[in-house]
């Protein structure tokens, strides 16, 4: 991720780093500068696990935005040992206060891996996805939700009683005053299981439809005439964010869990990958075509 180092030095970064931001943003922001803080000072993680008296795995959460340093942890670190000023240490407790908060997530049990995903998702300005076999989150109706979430034999009712308002919620994001930018790249064969399932096919093709022809939203579908494509391997997502608030992130999902992915050169790879993906589908108007042609003719 890129350096935050700078925070410290104009006014206009501080107000970059210091503006609206969720918890879990705010973890990452100051995970990022107590990192970079203590390579300044020439300190290794170890070291600097023992200056607070923590174990190695905590330290290493703390700098990567799953775990938050105390206010003593903190006056420790940043003024003790990475011998920083009184500027540095009054922004980072501020930003520590923040990251300490609870985000409307977390009132609906989700995994901590989700929980991570759902946090950034909440600050971003942009979220471009591929998906193979189901549709992309933030674009399903409540039925479609309700009946993928049937499938999966380790969700009990009451945890998917909960999953749905919660991703109901992050669906807000792409309406309002500053909506969330939403670039979706859809295999054929996630459109082609919506349509062969009656008890949901309607609705969703239908919301598809409209949903497309939002003008922060665009709709790729990657057809089966294509054959053999770069994007076999599975679903990602990347999410970037204004005002250089973060780095960009990605995050990729799998059976048993998820995770999210800070590597600069990894998320470039990404990034790479989703460029051609966008590339080898249809267009927006070709791929409305498409899903219209699916809801006649199911």
């Amino acid at each position: 991720m890129s350096s935050l180092v700078g925070l410290f030095v104009t006014t206009r970064t501080q107000a970059t780093i210091l503006a609206v931001a969720g918890p879990t943003v705010r973890r990452v922001q100051l995970g990022i500068a107590l990192r970079e803080l203590r390579e300044a000072a020439n300190m290794s993680r170890p070291e600097a696990a023992a200056a607070i008296k923590t174990s190695k795995s905590r330290f290493a959460a703390i700098e990567v935005g799953r775990n938050v340093v105390s206010y003593s942890e903190l006056i420790v670190l940043v003024r003790d040992h990475y011998h920083g000023s009184a500027e540095q240490l009054a922004t980072l407790e501020e930003i520590r206060e923040e990251a300490s908060q609870r985000g409307w997530w977390s009132t609906y049990g989700l995994p901590d891996w989700l929980a991570g995903y759902v946090g950034l998702e909440h600050d971003a300005s942009e979220v471009r996805t591929f998906d193979l076999e189901i549709v992309p989150g933030l674009l399903q109706t409540e039925s479609y939700m309700r009946r993928a979430y049937a499938t999966d034999v380790r969700l009990s009712g009451k945890e998917v009683d909960k999953r749905i308002p919660a991703r109901l919620q992050r669906q807000a994001r792409l309406t309002g005053a500053n909506p969330l930018r939403l670039s979706a790249v859809v295999s054929e064969a996630a459109l082609v299981r919506c349509a062969r399932d009656a008890r949901v096919a309607d609705d969703q093709l239908a919301h598809l439809l409209e949903v497309a022809r939002w003008p922060n939203v665009e709709l790729r579908v990657l057809p089966f005439d294509l054959g053999l494509h770069v994007g076999m391997a599975g679903p990602f997502s990347l999410l970037s964010f204004p005002d250089e608030l973060l780095p960009d992130a990605g995050y990729q999902e799998y059976v048993v869990g998820g995770h999210l992915i800070d590597d600069a050169a990894v998320v470039a790879e990404l990034a790479t990958l989703f460029s051609e993906l966008r590339r080898q589908a249809l267009g927006p108007h070709e791929s409305l075509a498409m899903i219209t042609q699916l809801a006649e003719h199911r």
